[in-house]
């Protein structure tokens, strides 16, 4: 298969007929941003053998590559618009894989409402590389950044912590488990929370999500925001069946909230607005939970204290992901 009848037979359709992306003849998109909206933009890069398994299939590595992205566009209580996506191949690909991994983009453009506005293909040597830029809307000046946790915020996470990690360690082969479905689903096929974004830009005063494990995560607003937080260990979400793994001592707590991959996200929302921010999640079908407080950072050690139920901080060997 000849590149350009790849793009026009599998990639021009993910335009959606959008004008921006202009059918994929020109050398740019063209985008409109509306009055009184700002344009976020975020990329991220996915590596073979890193960020996805050598032989994953072709329908993971689509919804993963455009789902860690939607998860910093509802990070910064933004509406995702578009993407550009490049790839990077280890081999000429063929139709069969080109199918797949485009049927999976669709779904995913139709369930989150964008559309692919350009990118690039090519042939590398080594493992294949996926990088996707994606653009967003938010009305202008309510972007949420790390730096913007004032002291006395609630310390708040979307969903459950921790599955995503299982399912690499199920993937790897380090861990069997009865059904590891939930577990893999969320490894492959993470739910970005673009469907709170207007919560989050209504009420977040920060916001980061949770990629390279909840507590280095959080860490990262602390730094921004020149604070601390103290987590109540027992006040973290985690799943019935990572419950039951930490009950049978194959998963610690530990695991769950430094091994990342969940792209659920920690917020600091103010005590008086966080039932109003509760109840405008829970309308668009996402649970959230209060986990603790950002604080004045005046306690020896790390800026994120995880506390146990006496109330003392709890000792990680790692905090969480990181590249290098």
């Amino acid at each position: 298969m000849h590149e350009f009848e790849m793009i026009r037979d599998y990639f021009r359709p993910l335009t959606m007929g959008r004008k921006e992306a202009g059918g994929l003849l020109d050398d740019a998109a063209i985008l409109d941003v509306p009055d009184g909206y700002d344009l976020v933009m975020s990329s991220d890069t996915l590596c073979g053998g890193v960020h996805f398994l050598d032989d994953e299939s072709a329908d993971n590595i689509a919804h993963k590559c455009l789902r860690v992205n939607l998860s910093d566009m509802a990070a910064m209580g933004a509406v995702p618009y578009c993407y550009q996506l490049n790839l990077a191949f280890s081999r000429k690909p063929d139709a069969a894989w080109a199918k797949i991994f485009t049927e999976a983009l669709m779904e995913d453009n139709r369930a989150f409402e964008v559309f692919c506005s350009g990118g690039d293909t090519t042939v590398i040597e080594g493992p294949m590389l996926v990088s996707l830029t994606i653009t967003g809307l938010v009305p202008k000046g309510k972007a949420v950044k790390r730096s913007g946790a004032k002291a006395g915020d609630l310390v708040v996470v979307t969903g459950n912590i921790g599955n995503a990690v299982i399912g690499l360690k199920v993937l790897l082969g380090i861990l069997d488990v009865d059904d590891p479905a939930e577990f893999t689903t969320a490894c492959h096929c993470p739910m970005p929370r673009t469907a709170i974004a207007e919560a989050v830009h209504t009420y977040a005063n920060a916001a980061v999500d949770i990629s390279d494990g909840m507590i280095a995560d959080l860490s990262h607003i602390c730094g921004a925001s020149g604070l601390g937080a103290q987590v109540h260990g027992d006040k973290i979400p985690f799943s019935d069946g990572a419950k039951r793994l930490m009950e049978q001592g194959v998963i610690s707590v530990e695991d769950l909230i430094t091994g990342g991959d969940d792209y659920e996200l920690a917020l600091a929302v103010a005590p008086e607005d966080f039932e109003a921010f509760k109840a405008q999640a829970a309308e668009r079908g996402v649970c959230v939970c209060a986990i603790g407080t950002f604080v004045s950072f005046d306690f020896e050690g790390d800026a994120v204290q995880v506390l146990d139920a006496s109330g003392e901080p709890m000792a990680f060997e790692s905090d969480g992901w990181t590249h290098f």
